[in-house]
């Protein structure tokens, strides 16, 4: 597994561990509806969080946190709604980006810099 790919899938198993350690417990991964799709969904405190997962080499062309537009973060609340109609026990809910940063190095991906931005835009 080589390219965009590999290492947005690679940089996304980065995000999270990296979510993990920092106290979210994630429900699930990779959430797909019709029109939609979340990277991760997980509850840090009594929240209930949409993550974006977002992984690039550096931030010469901008931060990863800029590819969120305003086309994806549609996606992302649609998903949500769906998510929430099925799961109606949470009634917090934000959604967060993980920006990760680095480069596929042999079979893995060395991340060089991760920053988690909760509460990255409202509804």
């Amino acid at each position: 597994m080589r390219g965009k790919n590999a290492s947005g899938a690679l940089g996304e198993e980065c995000a999270a561990k990296h979510l993990e350690r920092a106290g979210y417990r994630i429900i699930c991964r990779n959430y797909r509806t019709r029109h939609a799709e979340i990277d991760i969904i997980a509850v840090h405190g009594e929240c209930l969080c949409f993550v974006e997962v977002k992984t690039r080499k550096s931030k010469n062309f901008g931060s990863a946190y800029e590819a969120v537009n305003f086309a994806k973060r549609q996606k992302m609340i649609l998903g949500a709604k769906s998510f929430m109609a099925a799961n109606p026990s949470f009634s917090q809910f934000r959604f967060d980006v993980v920006e990760v940063y680095g480069n596929l190095e042999g079979d893995g991906f060395a991340a060089d810099e991760i920053n988690v931005i909760q509460n990255a835009f409202e509804v």
